[in-house]
């Protein structure tokens, strides 16, 4: 292989494709590789963790095509040095490339990087493929913006750690959700171009994917014919994810409709308050980090508490005014601590509206005042005292 290629366009490159390597397996070394393939008038590169396949195609000067494994870690580490430098990259034959180098030249260093065979790289596997449609980029990582949050991050909840897309007709809305079990985010979005479709797809696929749709604009979708794969493509790259296996819980049944007090509370007021009380975090990762919320006549009471064996300790105290949409009443609701902070960080402004049930160990719903297309409902806490 012999090509030149400028290095600015490697470096947009290698920053996504850097991710895309997240989660893959460490006994497998070729895991932390990044495919080139010179090719006439381009360079290919890609990057797995057997998940997720990611390929990005920069314009390049070709004298001789050629394919290998590059050293990822060695590779991006320089390439992100040196901007608009043209870089001259030439490889031996694939035949005996084992224990090889990739030699790069610019101005006048050179530079000669670990490689490994391309034929141990792994690719996606063959798929047959439904027809391709196509969706705004940004409506929709936006949306999946306001519901990543809420998915679960152990690794051994399966389709709890993903993004479930739900479209049950051509004239049915999309539903995008994520829940952990303990809380539950939901975004509805009227979208004509998804056609119908049942599938949940990882977070860690979509963090690497969302900034790539906001660039895009249009992106192009695809899914398999079993509905294990889905495509993306849009201008420079091309990615493949892996669907996560299993059914996703029935999410509409767990939404309550019916409410018995409902306030309007302003989000930088609460944040600012919820974001102070985070000193109190415990050290302890299983010990959870709660707050209790104490609805009066016209405000809110935040309390910050420090929990012990069978009680607790009030730490921090902080008033709030709110409004009352329905009568108003003593109300006393606790919760984990970040489980409201994260999602007011979603709304980030304006005004959001509580409700809440009769029972205080029953699920509350929050939304903002001014997008009914976002349901958060959230399971509260038990205090120490009534464990």
């Amino acid at each position: 292989m012999r090509c030149r290629v400028m290095g600015s366009a490697l470096d947009t490159a290698l920053r996504f494709l850097s991710a895309a390597t997240v989660g893959a397996r460490t006994t497998l070394p070729i895991l932390s590789h990044i495919l080139l393939e010179a090719r006439e008038s381009e360079l290919r590169m890609a990057a797995t963790n057997l998940n997720f396949w990611l390929e990005w195609t920069v314009a390049a000067e070709v004298d001789e095509v050629g394919r290998l494994a590059v050293a990822g870690k060695e590779w991006r580490s320089l390439v992100a040095s040196l901007g608009d430098a043209v870089l001259e990259l030439e490889a031996p034959d694939a035949e005996g490339m084992e224990g090889g180098r990739l030699t790069v030249r610019f101005d006048r260093a050179e530079y000669h990087l670990p490689v490994l065979p391309a034929d141990e790289f792994p690719i996606p596997a063959e798929a047959v493929w439904q027809e391709a449609f196509e969706v705004d980029g940004k409506v929709l990582a936006a949306a999946v913006r306001k519901v990543l949050f809420a998915a679960a991050s152990d690794l051994t909840m399966g389709v709890y750690t993903g993004v479930h897309f739900r479209k049950d007709n051509e004239a049915s809305p999309l539903d995008i959700v994520a829940t952990d079990t303990h809380r539950l985010a939901l975004v509805t979005l009227d979208m004509e171009e998804f056609p119908p479709l049942h599938m949940t797809l990882p977070q860690q696929s979509l963090k690497v994917l969302l900034p790539l749709w906001e660039k895009a604009g249009v992106v192009r979708w695809q899914v398999s014919d079993d509905r294990n794969l889905v495509a993306w493509e849009a201008g420079s790259w091309r990615a493949i994810a892996t669907a996560l296996a299993g059914t996703f819980p029935p999410y509409r049944r767990v939404i309550p409709t019916q409410w018995a007090h409902e306030v309007v509370v302003k989000v930088g007021a609460m944040l600012a308050g919820l974001r102070r009380m985070a000193i109190f975090k415990p050290s302890a990762k299983r010990t959870p980090h709660r707050v209790i919320l104490r609805l009066r006549e016209q405000t809110m009471e935040m309390v910050a508490i420090e929990a012990g064996y069978g009680s607790y300790e009030e730490v921090g105290r902080e008033v709030i005014a709110i409004e009352w949409r329905t009568e108003p009443a003593d109300y006393e609701i606790a919760f984990q601590h970040p489980y409201l902070a994260e999602f007011l960080s979603i709304v980030r402004e304006g005004e959001v509206v509580a409700r809440f049930q009769e029972s205080n160990t029953s699920a509350s719903l929050w939304q903002s005042v001014n997008d009914d297309s976002f349901q958060y409902i959230v399971m509260p806490m038990h205090l120490p005292a009534s464990e």
